[in-house]
């Protein structure tokens, strides 16, 4: 039962934090820029997709499901507290389209 759980977690927190992801992204980028970041953040998301399952399967291969699945959430919590401290708001006003 346990384990249900911690994969209904994961699954949930990975399917709230995408769909938000990719709407923060499409908000903040200029028009004439958006779809290289809307690729680029695509492309890492498949490239999660197709890793973390294996990084899941090799963890557990050499300890156990639980410990995979520990070492699952901890990245994932790591994940969000890095962009948060990265797209946190400074206060500062940012021009709609930044010259470059």
């Amino acid at each position: 039962m346990t384990l249900t759980v911690a994969a209904v977690a994961i699954g949930l927190m990975v399917g709230s934090v995408t769909p938000l992801a990719f709407a923060h992204l499409a908000e903040n980028t200029p028009e004439e820029r958006l779809g290289r970041t809307m690729g680029n953040a695509e492309l890492g998301r498949e490239v999660g997709d197709a890793g973390g399952p294996l990084a899941v399967g090799a963890i557990a291969a050499a300890t156990s499901l639980p410990v995979a699945l520990t070492a699952l959430a901890a990245a994932g919590l790591a994940s969000g507290v890095l962009g948060r401290v990265a797209l946190r708001d400074d206060g500062r006003v940012r021009p709609a389209n930044p010259p470059g």
